[in-house]
This record gives C-alpha cells, sequence and structure tokens, in this order.
C-alpha cells in the first residue's frame, strides 16, 4: 500500500494530488466495478505500485498545478487582479472603511516604502496604487506561512485545490464521458438482453434487464452520472474566486494579529533613510512565491 504522505507535503496532497486523482476517479472507479481483479489480483497491486514508484502520482500533481496556473491567469485578468489586492482598494466594497483603514495604516507603519494612495490617486492611477497594495500583501504573505498561520495554511490550500480543479475541468468531463461510454458498452457486450429490452418500450422488461446487471457496475454508473454533473454545476469561476476572497480575508486579517519587531520596521522618513533602502532589499529578496496560491 502506498502512502502517500511520505511522497508529498500536507499542501501539494491537498492543492495538487487530491485534483488530479478526483479527475481520474470516474475512470478507475468503472474500471474496478467491472473488473474487480484489478483490485483482488497481486498483479494489479504491482502495477500501482511501479506506476508510483516511475512518478505516476508526482506527475499528476504537476499536470494538476500547470492546468490550474493556466487557468489561473485567465482568472486574474476578469477579475482585474489578486483578490488581496482588490480588497485593499478604496473604491471596492469588501472591508469597511474603519477595516481598511486600520490595514492601510499597518503596512504604512511596518511595510518598507509602503504609501497607501489616497482614493483620487487610485483613480488617477490605478496599476501604480495595485502596485503598491501588492506590495505590501506580498510582505504580509511572507511573514504569515507555516503551522504560526493555520487558517492562511488552511484558505491558501483551498484556493489551490479549487483553482487545480478548474483547470482539470476539461479532462474531467472527458473522463466521466469515457467512463460511461466503457460502461454502455460493456453492459451491451455482456448482457444481451438489455437492447431487446429497451427497444420493446416495455418498463417491466427494462427493469428485468436492469437487475440483471451487477450493484456495483450501476453504482459506478450513478457515480459518474453525479461527477459529471459537479463538474458543470460546481467546479466553476466562481467558485474559485469564494476560494480567492476566503484566502484574501484570512491573509488580510493578519494585519490585527501579527507583531512586528521594532528593529523590522522600517525607519522614518526623517531619520535613518538608508535602513529603509536596506530593509526593503531584503523583503525583495523573500518574495519567491505567488500572491494568493501557491507558486
Amino acid at each position: 500500500m502506498i502512502d502517500i504522505s511520505k511522497l508529498f507535503d500536507p499542501y501539494s496532497r491537498q492543492a495538487r494530488l487530491f485534483p488530479g486523482l478526483l479527475t481520474l476517479f470516474p475512470i478507475i472507479l468503472t474500471a474496478i466495478a467491472w473488473f474487480p481483479r484489478l483490485v483482488t489480483s497481486s498483479w494489479g497491486a504491482t502495477l500501482v505500485t511501479i506506476a508510483t514508484s516511475c512518478g505516476l502520482l508526482y506527475g499528476l500533481s504537476v499536470l494538476s498545478r500547470s492546468r490550474g496556473k493556466k487557468v489561473e491567469k485567465r482568472l486574474l485578468a476578469e477579475w482585474g487582479g489578486w483578490p488581496s489586492t482588490i480588497w485593499l482598494r478604496h473604491r471596492e466594497e469588501h472591508l469597511p472603511p474603519p477595516v481598511l483603514a486600520r490595514y492601510h495604516a499597518f503596512f504604512v507603519k511596518n511595510v518598507p516604502l509602503f504609501v497607501t494612495p489616497s482614493p483620487e490617486q487610485e483613480r488617477a492611477d490605478p496599476k501604480a496604487a495595485d502596485a503598491m497594495y501588492a506590495s505590501g500583501v506580498k510582505w504580509l504573505q511572507e511573514r504569515c506561512r507555516g503551522k504560526a498561520y493555520p487558517l492562511v495554511e488552511k484558505e491558501n490550500a483551498e484556493y489551490g485545490f479549487r483553482r487545480n480543479l478548474r483547470g482539470l475541468k476539461p479532462i474531467g468531463v472527458a473522463a466521466c464521458l469515457a467512463a460511461l461510454l466503457i460502461s454502455v458498452l460493456t453492459v451491451v457486450w455482456r448482457y444481451d438482453n438489455i437492447i431487446p429490452a429497451v427497444s420493446s418500450f416495455s418498463m417491466s422488461a427494462l427493469l428485468a434487464a436492469l437487475a440483471a446487471i451487477k450493484p456495483a457496475a450501476i453504482g459506478a454508473i450513478c457515480v459518474d452520472l453525479v461527477a459529471l454533473t459537479a463538474w458543470f454545476t460546481v467546479v466553476r469561476d466562481d467558485w474559485v474566486r469564494d476560494a480567492g476572497d476566503q484566502f484574501a480575508r484570512a491573509l488580510l486579517a493578519c494585519c490585527d494579529t501579527l507583531e512586528v519587531p521594532a528593529a523590522a520596521q522600517p525607519a522614518s522618513s526623517g531619520k535613518r533613510p538608508r535602513r529603509a533602502s536596506t530593509a526593503t532589499g531584503e523583503t525583495r529578496s523573500r518574495q519567491t512565491r505567488s500572491e494568493g496560491g501557491e507558486s
């Protein structure tokens, strides 16, 4: 039995591996339902072990991430930026004005060279304003990682899971359709009476023919139909955006709890300006991961 906890860290399992496994789940379930010896036979277990050893699970997680990153570019263009940046804008209404002012004040106090754009400046040059907000978010994100910030880590993994699953949606839909096709062809091949029962338009004959099909196969077909429905009704752009907003809420809330050592705070404009410049360089060197999700 493969212990995936030894192959992937918690974030990679939830945000990268699980979306890939869910995408292939209809195919796997259908194969097991119609060919149960794949599970009980020793060669089936050997095949799984060899595939895992050859990097199948790792390749699946890489595919999941790459597909998610691809769809993320489109989503960010449609949203107008990262949710955590959007939430800091004056013109947005995600945060009450007092809370927004408190977060801006936190960044001014702690982030080197951060100057809160006024509403007028934001309207005149929205790109420059967003760049300033993004610098504050990046600074905050680098200091709110790890087990000390469980809610941020949880929402970050949730966003990664939804984003990657959205990226895998075309493959997931194709997998469901393929699984249903396999089931239909297998039913026609194994049960000769199913076609005459359907052609007769007799409900009793149809029910009798369906009763002959083994329950595991019927269950697999039902799961495939539910999965296909979920791909279209649940895995949507707004589903990903909701996770992005939840991550933004959790990350920005750290402004009220994060304790920044006095030595790490930028120097005031009238005192030792070189220190602010040095702190800025150190902060930039740590900004290596993307905002709002995995790198």
